[in-house]
């Protein structure tokens, strides 16, 4: 239970409004509270605030319990009123009748006490109930929108009749409507010379222990000729009614697939909206045309202000919805010779034909006006949000891609730092180092680095919650810097990737670990060791063939090997990825997708990226242990991996409270700093955990 509590005091006397608010903290809670003395103080309150328990004193002349309990009625608010009686003047009785949990007398601290406890307790239980009947009612309509959106027949079958069937189902019977099947017998859809096997196949199926099973069979459709069919049936459930659901495959051709996986090559997932690499093969283009004297743009970055606070208070889900509305927002402001993309995280970027600096400002300042002035629906709650915008002019002189995005991000850093709500131009500062200068440093650091052997190697282990045997360990890199200090990637991998040098940084991790593998299996240790890859790798065409040559010189077994990519990297480079993991499997090396289950539908992409890991996004990390919303979708996302054969790690473990509530989900590996930082040493006893 919550031990925060927002607490709202009718009552006129200072001092007994301290001495409750004094004995909810003696209760153990950390108390917010707010004072109303009439019904127009209330009512603000009730709309601006989230009260868990109004404190009513009865005889109050300005605000009775009955226009307290009326008030909440009208505003549709569930807010337990507990009656303090100064006077002792009403019976618990008269007070319940009038609508309130219970009745204390003033002076009796310990029984206010107990009851703040239990009507806190209920209040909290009331709200998991309506989150939980939220999620249930949401997952029902995300279920109904899957079976409809499906290209495979989908039916629900009882007792031999229809009770649900999806679209295809209808369309590949010749159906225009369900009201034309329901209820007609599943009999009736097969061929009259195949009926009686179907019957013995219903018969054995209705008895065997065995819930998932196919038959081949030759179905008949309303019109044309019979086909041949393969039905693959299962148990399931309809409105708690126990049913068996019949599947059959439909058989998309090879463009047809094809064309979605160009498609997805191309979009944002979560927005629909054009991605990061789409977006700077578009800006090249710009560019080149710029640079040919053809016509002038403008690049433009946006990012939603206190995105973090506002995600923070309402969800991730939440956040991911808002993110997909001002995408919406943005494209249906502007018109369709503006490219729209969702750059990274809550980073939008935009290319626009308007360049000149009155037309650019018209531009930018109605996108402000869009979103400050629209209210956005986010789980059942209604917000408001406003962004900062850089814009940099792409001309003739304009420096590189890389440089572009910078000067972008530059501009919107000063609109930020102006206190949100703000457009900034970007104009060059005096002495200020251009991305491509720093991104030059860097790979020449790298670069040293390498030749001097200045990189070194730490392994972090991921432990098994349910005793699978095995050490496992995460490979991370540090580069040493010429004063001796260890730097971490996220210093240095973006300009490694712009610079090209990601790909040589790839390959010395990959060697390297394989020849501690090599040694460790020497002495008797059977390690499997998880090794990241960056966009470098997935642009070297021959980065498989080596690694399958590393891994067969130094003869260890490919199957101690994970190789990983962050999620929003493998869908950039969509085609690669699935080359590459398609590589990997054709070793018997195994794959995990980093960064996974942000977005509506995140195991859509499994369907091109076959992952054997799926490792949780840190989002969902986030205070796991007291919010019930990241628990419900880590306990989704590990339902949903587990049904499709696919193992889940939780990182970032902190604390024991995260590490018991992810066992108790269900999560099959674990890793963080409570069980150990990254080390150069693999010590770490794996026993202690019960793998």
């Amino acid at each position: 239970m919550d031990k925060r509590i927002r607490l709202i005091i009718i009552d006129d006397d200072f001092n007994d409004s301290e001495k409750m608010i004094s004995t909810a903290k003696a209760a153990g809670f950390g108390v917010r509270s707010e004072k109303a003395e009439d019904e127009e103080d209330l009512n603000e309150l009730l709309v601006s605030h989230n009260p868990d328990i109004i404190l009513c004193t009865l005889g109050m002349p300005e605000l009775s319990l009955e226009q307290t309990v009326q008030c909440l009625q009208q505003a549709k608010r569930h807010v337990p009123v507990i009656a303090i009686d100064n006077e002792g003047t009403q019976s618990v009785s008269e007070c319940i009748s009038q609508g309130a949990e219970d009745k204390v007398n003033k002076s009796d601290q310990e029984h206010l006490k107990q009851v703040l406890l239990r009507t806190a307790r209920c209040q909290f239980e009331y709200k998991q109930l309506q989150l939980a009947e939220e999620a249930l009612s949401e997952a029902d309509k995300r279920c109904k929108v899957l079976l409809n959106s499906s290209k495979d027949a989908i039916a629900y079958v009882h007792d031999g009749m229809h009770i649900y069937a999806n679209d295809s189902y209808l369309e590949l019977f010749g159906y225009d409507s369900w009201d034309d099947l329901e209820g007609m017998p599943i009999l009736d859809m097969v061929e009259s010379s195949d009926q009686k096997k179907f019957k013995d196949f219903l018969r054995a199926y209705a008895s065997s222990n065995n819930p998932n099973q196919q038959f081949d069979v030759k179905l008949v459709p309303t019109s044309d000729e019979p086909f041949e069919a393969n039905m693959e049936f299962s148990t399931a459930s309809v409105e708690g009614e126990e049913c068996t659901q019949i599947v059959i495959r439909s058989q998309a051709d090879n463009e047809e697939l094809q064309n979605q996986i160009e498609y997805l090559s191309q979009r944002d997932l979560l927005t629909g909206l054009y991605n990061r690499p789409t977006f700077m093969s578009r800006l090249s283009n710009a560019l080149q045309e710029a640079k040919d004297s053809q016509t002038n743009s403008a690049l433009i970055q946006l990012e939603i202000d206190k995105f973090a606070d506002i995600r923070s208070e309402l969800g991730i889900n939440a956040g991911d919805q808002l993110l997909t509305e001002v995408g919406k927002l943005f494209t249906n402001t502007l018109d369709e010779e503006n490219i729209v993309a969702r750059f990274e995280g809550d980073s939008f970027t935009i290319l626009t034909p308007k360049w000149q600096e009155a037309d650019l400002d018209t531009l930018t300042k109605s996108l402000l006006t869009a979103v400050s002035g629209q209210v956005f629906e986010l789980g059942g709650k209604s917000t408001n949000c406003t962004i900062s915008i850089g814009a940099t002019i792409i001309e003739e002189n304009a420096p590189d891609e890389n440089e572009l995005i910078s000067r972008a991000q530059r501009a919107y850093t000063e609109a930020k730092d102006k206190g949100g709500n703000q457009v900034s131009l970007y104009k060059p500062s005096k002495g200020e180092m251009s991305q491509k200068q720093v991104d030059d440093e860097w790979a020449k650091k790298i670069r040293d680095a390498l030749t001097s052997n200045r990189l070194k190697l730490l392994f972090q282990p991921i432990v098994s919650l349910h005793g699978d045997p095995g050490e496992r360990y995460e490979v991370f890199v540090r580069l040493i810097d010429e004063e001796g200090q260890a730097v971490s990637p996220n210093d240095f991998l973006e300009s490694a990737e712009r610079s090209g040098m990601a790909t040589a940084l790839d390959r010395w991790v990959t060697l390297n670990a394989i020849k501690v593998l090599q040694q460790r299996r020497k002495s008797g240790k059977q390690s499997i060791f998880f090794i990241k890859l960056t966009a470098g790798s997935l642009q070297d065409a021959d980065m498989p063939e080596w690694i399958k040559q590393q891994i067969s010189e130094h003869q260890v077994p490919p199957e101690c090997f994970v190789f990983e990519l962050k999620e929003k990297t493998a869908v950039s480079y969509l085609k690669q990825s699935k080359t590459l993991i398609e590589s990997l499997h054709g070793i018997e090396c195994e794959f995990t997708l980093d960064g996974f289950g942000l977005g509506a539908d995140p195991f859509k992409i499994l369907a091109h990226l076959p992952a054997d890991y799926l490792k949780v996004d840190a989002q969902f990390m986030e205070n796991l242990a007291t919010s019930p919303e990241n628990q419900r979708a880590i306990k989704e996302l590990t339902d949903n991996a587990h049904g499709q054969n696919k193992l889940t790690i939780a990182q970032y473990v902190d604390d024991a409270n995260a590490l018991s509530v992810l066992w108790g989900i269900g999560v099959n590996y674990i890793q963080g700093n409570f069980l150990a930082v990254p080390s150069e040493t693999l010590d770490y006893d794996f026993s202690a955990m019960g793998g």
